[in-house]
Protein backbone atom coordinates (compact mmCIF):
# COMPACT_ATOMS: atom_id res chain seq x y z
CA UNK A 1 0.00 0.00 0.00
CA UNK A 2 2.87 2.32 1.04
CA UNK A 3 4.71 1.84 -2.67
CA UNK A 4 1.22 2.35 -4.06
CA UNK A 5 0.38 5.38 -2.93
CA UNK A 6 4.23 6.56 -3.33
CA UNK A 7 3.97 5.58 -6.86
CA UNK A 8 0.87 7.38 -7.45
CA UNK A 9 2.39 10.58 -5.62
CA UNK A 10 5.34 10.57 -7.76
CA UNK A 11 3.62 9.35 -10.78
CA UNK A 12 1.34 13.20 -10.62
CA UNK A 13 4.61 15.39 -9.76
CA UNK A 14 6.07 13.67 -12.38
CA UNK A 15 3.15 14.51 -14.85
CA UNK A 16 3.69 17.96 -13.74
CA UNK A 17 6.94 18.09 -14.39
CA UNK A 18 6.72 16.45 -17.76
CA UNK A 19 3.68 18.87 -18.62
CA UNK A 20 5.80 22.23 -17.98
CA UNK A 21 8.53 20.01 -20.07
CA UNK A 22 6.20 19.54 -23.24
CA UNK A 23 4.57 22.66 -22.99
CA UNK A 24 7.92 24.85 -23.07
CA UNK A 25 9.40 22.35 -25.80
CA UNK A 26 6.47 23.15 -27.57
CA UNK A 27 6.80 26.95 -27.19
CA UNK A 28 10.92 26.97 -28.37
CA UNK A 29 9.86 24.40 -31.23
CA UNK A 30 6.64 26.87 -32.68
CA UNK A 31 9.34 29.71 -32.40
CA UNK A 32 12.72 27.55 -34.01
CA UNK A 33 10.01 26.82 -37.11
CA UNK A 34 8.38 30.79 -37.12
CA UNK A 35 12.11 31.47 -37.23
CA UNK A 36 12.89 29.15 -40.63
CA UNK A 37 9.50 30.22 -42.24
CA UNK A 38 8.78 33.70 -41.46
CA UNK A 39 11.32 35.26 -39.55
CA UNK A 40 9.54 38.51 -39.32
CA UNK A 41 6.44 36.88 -37.52
CA UNK A 42 8.76 35.05 -35.28
CA UNK A 43 9.90 38.08 -34.01
CA UNK A 44 6.63 39.18 -33.15
CA UNK A 45 5.84 35.78 -31.84
CA UNK A 46 8.78 35.83 -29.57
CA UNK A 47 7.13 38.98 -27.32
CA UNK A 48 4.44 36.01 -26.33
CA UNK A 49 6.61 33.14 -26.06
CA UNK A 50 9.89 34.18 -24.78
CA UNK A 51 8.04 35.83 -21.62
CA UNK A 52 5.55 33.01 -21.21
CA UNK A 53 8.49 30.31 -21.66
CA UNK A 54 10.41 32.05 -19.15
CA UNK A 55 7.83 32.64 -16.66
CA UNK A 56 7.39 28.44 -16.45
CA UNK A 57 10.82 27.59 -16.10
CA UNK A 58 11.59 29.94 -13.52
CA UNK A 59 8.64 29.40 -11.29
CA UNK A 60 9.09 25.03 -11.59
CA UNK A 61 13.24 25.64 -10.52
CA UNK A 62 12.71 28.13 -8.46
CA UNK A 63 13.85 26.85 -4.69
CA UNK A 64 11.70 29.18 -2.20
CA UNK A 65 12.45 29.83 1.16
CA UNK A 66 10.17 29.92 3.76
CA UNK A 67 10.03 31.02 7.38
CA UNK A 68 8.45 28.04 8.31
CA UNK A 69 11.10 25.99 7.21
CA UNK A 70 13.07 26.46 10.19
CA UNK A 71 11.37 24.01 12.83
CA UNK A 72 8.52 26.02 14.58
CA UNK A 73 7.82 25.60 18.80
CA UNK A 74 10.17 24.55 21.34
CA UNK A 75 11.67 21.12 21.99
CA UNK A 76 11.55 19.20 25.10
CA UNK A 77 13.66 16.28 26.07
CA UNK A 78 12.76 13.23 28.42
CA UNK A 79 14.74 14.95 31.21
CA UNK A 80 12.57 18.27 30.96
CA UNK A 81 9.20 16.62 30.57
CA UNK A 82 9.34 12.90 31.81
CA UNK A 83 5.65 12.57 32.29
CA UNK A 84 4.57 13.71 28.38
CA UNK A 85 7.58 12.02 27.40
CA UNK A 86 5.93 8.86 29.07
CA UNK A 87 2.35 9.08 27.69
CA UNK A 88 3.79 9.49 24.19
CA UNK A 89 5.75 6.20 24.93
CA UNK A 90 2.92 4.76 26.38
CA UNK A 91 0.89 5.54 23.29
CA UNK A 92 3.28 4.89 20.39
CA UNK A 93 3.89 1.13 21.88
CA UNK A 94 0.02 0.87 21.93
CA UNK A 95 -0.56 1.85 18.69
CA UNK A 96 2.61 -0.44 17.52
CA UNK A 97 4.73 2.21 16.12
CA UNK A 98 7.89 3.49 17.13
CA UNK A 99 7.64 6.82 19.43
CA UNK A 100 8.87 10.33 17.42
CA UNK A 101 12.54 11.29 17.80
CA UNK A 102 11.74 14.73 18.89
CA UNK A 103 9.15 16.37 20.66
CA UNK A 104 8.31 19.82 20.49
CA UNK A 105 5.26 22.40 22.28
CA UNK A 106 4.18 24.59 19.58
CA UNK A 107 1.75 28.10 20.63
CA UNK A 108 -0.83 26.45 17.69
CA UNK A 109 -4.41 24.68 18.30
CA UNK A 110 -3.27 21.71 16.83
CA UNK A 111 -0.96 18.48 16.62
CA UNK A 112 0.85 17.08 14.48
CA UNK A 113 3.79 15.08 12.97
CA UNK A 114 6.56 14.38 10.36
CA UNK A 115 9.34 12.73 9.06
CA UNK A 116 12.57 13.34 7.19
CA UNK A 117 12.42 10.28 4.96
CA UNK A 118 14.51 9.36 1.51
CA UNK A 119 13.75 7.36 -1.00
CA UNK A 120 10.54 8.46 -1.57
CA UNK A 121 9.60 7.83 1.80
CA UNK A 122 10.64 4.65 2.38
CA UNK A 123 13.84 5.49 4.52
CA UNK A 124 13.03 7.49 7.90
CA UNK A 125 15.98 9.37 9.09
CA UNK A 126 13.50 11.36 11.64
CA UNK A 127 10.38 11.55 13.41
CA UNK A 128 9.06 15.07 14.88
CA UNK A 129 6.21 15.20 17.15
CA UNK A 130 4.42 18.84 18.02
CA UNK A 131 1.75 19.72 20.68
CA UNK A 132 -0.15 22.61 20.57
CA UNK A 133 0.52 24.76 23.80
CA UNK A 134 -3.27 25.56 24.11
CA UNK A 135 -4.09 21.70 23.92
CA UNK A 136 -1.88 21.03 26.91
CA UNK A 137 -3.56 23.63 28.42
CA UNK A 138 -7.80 23.15 28.37
CA UNK A 139 -7.64 19.00 27.25
CA UNK A 140 -7.73 16.77 30.06
CA UNK A 141 -5.33 14.19 30.14
CA UNK A 142 -8.01 11.46 28.29
CA UNK A 143 -8.29 13.81 25.59
CA UNK A 144 -4.68 14.70 24.96
CA UNK A 145 -3.94 10.94 24.50
CA UNK A 146 -6.42 10.75 21.87
CA UNK A 147 -5.12 13.43 19.69
CA UNK A 148 -1.62 11.92 20.16
CA UNK A 149 -3.04 8.58 19.07
CA UNK A 150 -4.31 9.98 16.50
CA UNK A 151 -0.98 11.58 15.67
CA UNK A 152 0.98 8.24 16.10
CA UNK A 153 -1.81 6.92 14.19
CA UNK A 154 -0.18 8.54 10.58
CA UNK A 155 3.05 7.01 11.86
CA UNK A 156 1.54 3.38 12.33
CA UNK A 157 -0.17 3.95 8.59
CA UNK A 158 3.28 5.00 6.89
CA UNK A 159 1.35 8.14 6.19
CA UNK A 160 3.73 10.89 7.49
CA UNK A 161 6.10 8.93 4.71
CA UNK A 162 4.47 10.86 1.47
CA UNK A 163 4.05 13.88 2.75
CA UNK A 164 7.35 15.62 1.53
CA UNK A 165 6.21 14.26 -2.00
CA UNK A 166 2.66 15.89 -1.35
CA UNK A 167 4.07 18.90 -0.28
CA UNK A 168 6.81 19.47 -3.01
CA UNK A 169 3.99 18.76 -5.75
CA UNK A 170 1.82 20.95 -4.50
CA UNK A 171 4.21 23.96 -4.04
CA UNK A 172 5.45 23.40 -7.60
CA UNK A 173 2.20 23.88 -8.83
CA UNK A 174 1.33 26.85 -7.35
CA UNK A 175 4.53 28.79 -8.13
CA UNK A 176 3.80 27.93 -11.88
CA UNK A 177 0.12 28.94 -11.47
CA UNK A 178 1.16 32.44 -8.91
CA UNK A 179 4.22 33.28 -11.37
CA UNK A 180 1.53 33.43 -14.44
CA UNK A 181 1.07 36.49 -15.91
CA UNK A 182 -3.01 36.46 -16.70
CA UNK A 183 -2.94 39.63 -18.80
CA UNK A 184 -0.31 38.10 -20.80
CA UNK A 185 -2.44 36.13 -23.41
CA UNK A 186 -0.14 33.35 -24.19
CA UNK A 187 0.60 33.13 -20.26
CA UNK A 188 -3.35 33.38 -19.53
CA UNK A 189 -4.13 29.95 -21.34
CA UNK A 190 -0.99 28.40 -19.88
CA UNK A 191 -2.44 29.39 -16.16
CA UNK A 192 -5.56 27.44 -17.09
CA UNK A 193 -3.88 24.64 -18.49
CA UNK A 194 -1.87 24.35 -15.07
CA UNK A 195 -5.29 25.15 -12.81
CA UNK A 196 -6.93 22.51 -14.89
CA UNK A 197 -3.84 20.11 -13.60
CA UNK A 198 -4.00 21.86 -9.99
CA UNK A 199 -7.85 20.86 -9.56
CA UNK A 200 -6.58 17.45 -10.44
CA UNK A 201 -3.75 17.18 -8.29
CA UNK A 202 -5.02 18.90 -5.24
CA UNK A 203 -8.53 16.33 -5.74
CA UNK A 204 -6.70 13.10 -5.63
CA UNK A 205 -4.09 14.05 -2.79
CA UNK A 206 -6.67 15.23 -0.61
CA UNK A 207 -8.70 12.69 -0.87
CA UNK A 208 -5.80 10.37 0.18
CA UNK A 209 -5.34 12.36 2.80
CA UNK A 210 -8.66 12.14 4.16
CA UNK A 211 -8.65 8.75 4.24
CA UNK A 212 -5.47 9.19 6.08
CA UNK A 213 -7.15 11.13 8.76
CA UNK A 214 -10.46 8.86 9.32
CA UNK A 215 -7.92 5.82 9.75
CA UNK A 216 -5.75 7.47 12.19
CA UNK A 217 -9.28 8.33 14.11
CA UNK A 218 -9.71 4.67 13.99
CA UNK A 219 -6.63 4.00 15.87
CA UNK A 220 -7.50 6.74 18.19
CA UNK A 221 -10.98 5.40 19.05
CA UNK A 222 -9.00 1.84 19.38
CA UNK A 223 -6.53 3.16 21.86
CA UNK A 224 -8.72 5.48 24.25
CA UNK A 225 -12.41 4.54 23.21
CA UNK A 226 -14.98 6.03 20.68
CA UNK A 227 -16.19 8.35 23.45
CA UNK A 228 -13.14 10.11 24.36
CA UNK A 229 -11.92 10.13 20.57
CA UNK A 230 -15.30 11.67 19.56
CA UNK A 231 -15.21 14.61 22.96
CA UNK A 232 -11.41 15.57 21.92
CA UNK A 233 -12.58 16.46 18.62
CA UNK A 234 -15.39 18.46 19.81
CA UNK A 235 -13.14 19.96 22.71
CA UNK A 236 -10.52 20.78 19.87
CA UNK A 237 -12.71 22.73 18.33
CA UNK A 238 -14.00 24.81 21.49
CA UNK A 239 -9.95 25.48 22.46
CA UNK A 240 -9.69 26.81 18.63
CA UNK A 241 -12.88 29.35 19.04
CA UNK A 242 -11.21 30.45 22.49
CA UNK A 243 -7.91 30.37 21.78
CA UNK A 244 -8.57 33.01 19.29
CA UNK A 245 -10.87 34.91 21.21
CA UNK A 246 -8.12 35.21 23.79
CA UNK A 247 -5.25 36.00 21.45
CA UNK A 248 -7.53 39.08 19.63
CA UNK A 249 -9.91 40.06 23.20
CA UNK A 250 -7.44 39.84 25.28
CA UNK A 251 -3.71 39.40 24.51
CA UNK A 252 -3.74 41.72 21.64
CA UNK A 253 -5.05 44.82 23.34
CA UNK A 254 -3.12 45.31 26.19
CA UNK A 255 0.42 44.12 23.49
CA UNK A 256 -0.88 47.34 21.45
CA UNK A 257 0.00 49.67 24.35
CA UNK A 258 2.92 48.17 25.18
CA UNK A 259 1.89 45.18 28.05
CA UNK A 260 1.88 41.51 28.64
CA UNK A 261 0.90 39.66 31.30
CA UNK A 262 3.10 38.21 33.51
CA UNK A 263 1.38 34.64 32.99
CA UNK A 264 0.43 34.60 29.89
CA UNK A 265 -1.34 30.80 29.96
CA UNK A 266 -2.97 31.32 33.31
CA UNK A 267 -5.11 33.55 31.91
CA UNK A 268 -5.99 31.42 29.11
CA UNK A 269 -6.73 28.81 31.41
CA UNK A 270 -8.79 30.99 33.28
CA UNK A 271 -10.69 32.20 30.49
CA UNK A 272 -11.27 28.80 29.24
CA UNK A 273 -13.25 28.26 32.90
CA UNK A 274 -14.50 30.92 33.13
CA UNK A 275 -18.35 31.10 33.48
CA UNK A 276 -19.58 33.84 31.17
CA UNK A 277 -17.61 31.46 28.47
CA UNK A 278 -18.90 28.60 28.90
CA UNK A 279 -22.50 29.33 27.17
CA UNK A 280 -20.71 30.24 23.63
CA UNK A 281 -18.25 27.03 24.40
CA UNK A 282 -21.04 24.85 24.86
CA UNK A 283 -22.96 25.70 21.59
CA UNK A 284 -19.76 24.85 19.85
CA UNK A 285 -18.90 21.56 21.43
CA UNK A 286 -22.92 20.69 20.56
CA UNK A 287 -23.09 21.87 16.89
CA UNK A 288 -23.36 18.95 14.77
CA UNK A 289 -23.48 20.73 11.03
CA UNK A 290 -20.55 21.61 9.31
CA UNK A 291 -20.10 24.36 6.06
CA UNK A 292 -20.01 22.26 2.81
CA UNK A 293 -16.89 20.67 2.66
CA UNK A 294 -14.10 21.82 0.86
CA UNK A 295 -12.65 19.22 -2.21
CA UNK A 296 -9.42 20.57 -1.98
CA UNK A 297 -9.51 20.04 1.90
CA UNK A 298 -7.24 17.23 3.49
CA UNK A 299 -9.70 16.78 6.70
CA UNK A 300 -12.90 15.23 6.21
CA UNK A 301 -15.25 17.81 7.75
CA UNK A 302 -15.83 17.38 11.77
CA UNK A 303 -19.12 16.16 12.12
CA UNK A 304 -18.38 13.06 9.61
CA UNK A 305 -15.13 12.10 11.72
CA UNK A 306 -17.38 12.56 14.49
CA UNK A 307 -19.84 10.32 13.10
CA UNK A 308 -17.49 7.92 12.12
CA UNK A 309 -15.54 7.16 15.59
CA UNK A 310 -19.00 6.68 16.98
CA UNK A 311 -20.00 4.40 14.86
CA UNK A 312 -16.86 2.20 15.54
CA UNK A 313 -18.59 1.75 19.12
CA UNK A 314 -15.19 1.54 20.51
CA UNK A 315 -14.80 0.54 24.68
CA UNK A 316 -13.71 3.32 26.77
CA UNK A 317 -10.63 1.94 28.68
CA UNK A 318 -10.57 2.96 32.00
CA UNK A 319 -6.79 3.41 32.74
CA UNK A 320 -6.52 6.92 31.03
CA UNK A 321 -7.46 9.82 33.47
CA UNK A 322 -9.62 12.45 33.40
CA UNK A 323 -6.98 14.82 35.01
CA UNK A 324 -5.98 18.36 33.13
CA UNK A 325 -3.18 17.63 31.14
CA UNK A 326 -0.98 19.79 32.32
CA UNK A 327 -0.49 17.71 35.17
CA UNK A 328 1.77 15.90 32.65
CA UNK A 329 4.02 19.14 32.36
CA UNK A 330 7.00 20.13 34.79
CA UNK A 331 6.75 24.39 35.12
CA UNK A 332 3.84 24.32 32.84
CA UNK A 333 3.18 28.01 33.07
CA UNK A 334 6.63 28.80 32.45
CA UNK A 335 7.54 26.38 29.81
CA UNK A 336 3.78 27.43 27.87
CA UNK A 337 4.71 31.56 28.21
CA UNK A 338 8.28 30.79 26.38
CA UNK A 339 6.33 28.79 23.55
CA UNK A 340 3.99 31.26 23.02
CA UNK A 341 7.22 34.31 22.83
CA UNK A 342 8.58 31.62 20.72
CA UNK A 343 5.88 32.40 18.36
CA UNK A 344 5.17 36.27 18.67
CA UNK A 345 7.15 39.57 17.72
CA UNK A 346 10.81 39.67 18.30
CA UNK A 347 9.51 42.88 20.45
CA UNK A 348 8.19 40.54 23.10
CA UNK A 349 11.19 40.84 25.40
CA UNK A 350 10.02 44.80 25.41
CA UNK A 351 6.76 45.02 26.45
CA UNK A 352 6.18 45.77 30.14
CA UNK A 353 4.90 42.66 32.50
CA UNK A 354 1.83 43.31 34.87
CA UNK A 355 -0.30 40.85 36.35
CA UNK A 356 -3.77 40.36 34.91
CA UNK A 357 -6.04 43.07 36.30
CA UNK A 358 -3.43 45.54 35.16
CA UNK A 359 -3.47 44.13 32.33
CA UNK A 360 -6.79 44.66 31.61
CA UNK A 361 -6.97 48.14 32.80
CA UNK A 362 -4.44 49.47 30.44
CA UNK A 363 -5.64 47.44 27.85
CA UNK A 364 -8.88 49.10 27.89
CA UNK A 365 -7.08 52.54 28.46
CA UNK A 366 -5.51 52.39 25.32
CA UNK A 367 -8.48 50.94 23.78
CA UNK A 368 -10.73 54.42 24.99
CA UNK A 369 -7.96 56.67 24.27
CA UNK A 370 -8.09 55.37 20.33
CA UNK A 371 -11.73 54.84 20.48
CA UNK A 372 -12.19 58.44 21.40
CA UNK A 373 -9.36 60.44 19.86
CA UNK A 374 -12.05 61.08 16.84
CA UNK A 375 -14.13 62.54 18.32
CA UNK A 376 -11.65 65.52 19.71
CA UNK A 377 -9.87 65.40 16.58
CA UNK A 378 -13.02 66.50 14.86
CA UNK A 379 -14.28 68.77 17.38
CA UNK A 380 -11.09 70.52 17.01
CA UNK A 381 -11.09 71.21 13.22
CA UNK A 382 -15.02 72.39 14.00
CA UNK A 383 -14.25 74.65 16.10
CA UNK A 384 -10.00 75.39 16.11
CA UNK A 385 -8.06 74.96 19.04
CA UNK A 386 -5.95 71.72 20.43
CA UNK A 387 -8.59 68.31 20.66
CA UNK A 388 -9.57 68.31 23.98
CA UNK A 389 -12.73 67.51 25.87
CA UNK A 390 -13.51 71.19 26.41
CA UNK A 391 -13.21 71.81 23.26
CA UNK A 392 -16.06 69.18 22.43
CA UNK A 393 -18.09 70.75 24.99
CA UNK A 394 -17.64 73.74 23.05
CA UNK A 395 -19.17 72.17 20.05
CA UNK A 396 -22.26 70.85 21.60
CA UNK A 397 -22.87 74.53 23.61
CA UNK A 398 -22.57 75.34 19.28
CA UNK A 399 -25.11 73.02 18.68
CA UNK A 400 -22.81 71.34 16.06
CA UNK A 401 -23.68 67.68 17.70
CA UNK A 402 -24.12 66.68 13.51
CA UNK A 403 -20.66 67.92 12.58
CA UNK A 404 -19.37 65.54 15.72
CA UNK A 405 -20.83 62.53 14.28
CA UNK A 406 -18.82 59.76 13.34
CA UNK A 407 -20.81 59.10 9.77
CA UNK A 408 -23.26 61.65 7.98
CA UNK A 409 -26.73 61.43 8.73
CA UNK A 410 -27.37 63.28 5.56
CA UNK A 411 -30.03 60.40 4.44
CA UNK A 412 -31.53 59.34 8.07
CA UNK A 413 -35.16 60.98 7.32
CA UNK A 414 -35.84 64.78 8.25
CA UNK A 415 -33.65 67.24 9.79
CA UNK A 416 -34.99 65.98 13.49
CA UNK A 417 -33.95 62.21 12.57
CA UNK A 418 -30.82 63.51 11.34
CA UNK A 419 -30.16 64.95 14.50
CA UNK A 420 -31.48 61.91 16.71
CA UNK A 421 -29.37 60.04 14.42
CA UNK A 422 -26.12 62.15 15.25
CA UNK A 423 -26.88 62.37 18.77
CA UNK A 424 -26.84 59.37 19.51
CA UNK A 425 -23.91 58.46 18.12
CA UNK A 426 -21.93 61.51 19.80
CA UNK A 427 -23.59 60.74 22.84
CA UNK A 428 -21.70 57.19 22.68
CA UNK A 429 -18.37 58.13 22.29
CA UNK A 430 -18.72 61.37 24.75
CA UNK A 431 -19.35 58.63 27.45
CA UNK A 432 -16.44 56.91 26.63
CA UNK A 433 -14.20 60.21 26.67
CA UNK A 434 -15.63 60.85 30.18
CA UNK A 435 -15.31 57.85 31.60
CA UNK A 436 -11.78 57.55 30.28
CA UNK A 437 -11.31 60.87 32.02
CA UNK A 438 -12.52 59.56 35.05
CA UNK A 439 -10.36 56.12 34.80
CA UNK A 440 -7.46 58.32 34.23
CA UNK A 441 -7.71 61.01 36.43
CA UNK A 442 -7.89 58.04 39.51
CA UNK A 443 -11.75 57.80 40.22
CA UNK A 444 -11.66 54.50 38.56
CA UNK A 445 -10.25 50.98 36.72
CA UNK A 446 -11.46 49.25 33.76
CA UNK A 447 -11.95 45.44 34.30
CA UNK A 448 -12.65 43.24 31.84
CA UNK A 449 -14.22 39.91 32.51
CA UNK A 450 -13.53 36.84 29.99
CA UNK A 451 -16.25 37.30 27.85
CA UNK A 452 -14.57 40.49 26.70
CA UNK A 453 -16.89 43.04 28.03
CA UNK A 454 -15.78 45.98 29.36
CA UNK A 455 -16.95 48.24 32.51
CA UNK A 456 -15.63 50.86 34.55
CA UNK A 457 -15.30 50.70 38.33
CA UNK A 458 -15.79 53.79 40.13
CA UNK A 459 -15.65 52.14 43.95
CA UNK A 460 -15.87 56.25 45.14
CA UNK A 461 -17.26 58.44 42.78
CA UNK A 462 -20.73 58.62 41.97
CA UNK A 463 -21.62 58.89 38.35
CA UNK A 464 -25.65 58.59 38.60
CA UNK A 465 -26.05 62.06 37.06
CA UNK A 466 -23.47 61.09 33.95
CA UNK A 467 -26.53 59.47 31.82
CA UNK A 468 -28.75 62.21 31.82
CA UNK A 469 -25.81 64.98 31.88
CA UNK A 470 -24.78 63.25 28.28
CA UNK A 471 -28.10 63.48 27.01
CA UNK A 472 -28.70 66.68 27.89
CA UNK A 473 -25.46 68.14 26.15
CA UNK A 474 -25.85 66.14 22.92
CA UNK A 475 -29.58 66.44 22.95
CA UNK A 476 -32.17 69.43 21.36
CA UNK A 477 -30.87 71.76 24.62
CA UNK A 478 -27.43 71.25 23.91
CA UNK A 479 -26.65 72.07 27.11
CA UNK A 480 -23.38 71.08 28.66
CA UNK A 481 -24.04 72.70 32.00
CA UNK A 482 -24.60 69.44 34.47
CA UNK A 483 -21.88 67.52 32.60
CA UNK A 484 -19.43 70.76 33.26
CA UNK A 485 -20.34 70.58 36.78
CA UNK A 486 -19.84 66.83 36.77
CA UNK A 487 -16.25 67.49 35.46
CA UNK A 488 -15.17 69.91 38.33
CA UNK A 489 -16.51 67.83 41.04
CA UNK A 490 -14.24 65.04 39.98
CA UNK A 491 -11.48 67.60 39.40
CA UNK A 492 -11.18 66.90 35.42
CA UNK A 493 -10.05 70.05 33.68
CA UNK A 494 -11.55 70.43 30.68
CA UNK A 495 -7.92 70.31 28.80
CA UNK A 496 -7.91 66.73 29.30
CA UNK A 497 -6.88 64.93 25.89
CA UNK A 498 -7.29 60.97 24.95
CA UNK A 499 -3.57 59.38 24.92
CA UNK A 500 -2.70 55.74 25.36
CA UNK A 501 -1.19 54.84 28.72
Amino acid sequence: MVLLRAALAVAMLVGFYLLALALVGGMVALEFMAFEHAPFTAIKLGFFVVPATFAVVAAVVTLERHESDAEPGLRVTPEQQPRLWALVNRIAEQVGTPPPDQIRVIADVNAAVSESTRFLGLVVTERRMYIGAPLLAALSERQLASVLAHELGHYANSDTRLSGIVVTGRDAIRRVVVGMNREHRLQALLHKVFVGYAKVYMRLSSATCRRQELAADAVSAKIVGSASAASALREVGAIGFSWHMFLNGHLATGWAAGYLPTSIYAGFTAMAAAPEVQPVLDDIRSQDTDEDADPYDSHPPTKARIAAIEALGAPSPRDWADRQALALLDGPERLLDRVLMTAIDEDADQKKRVDWDTFHHVSAQNLFAKATNRLTTTAAKIMGGDPTLGTVLNALDADRVIDLAPEDPSRVGGPHARRAHAAKAVATELQQLVELALSTTGHGRWSINWAAEVRLLLPTFDVTDLPHAITTATGDTHDTTALRALLDKAGIPTTFTPTPP
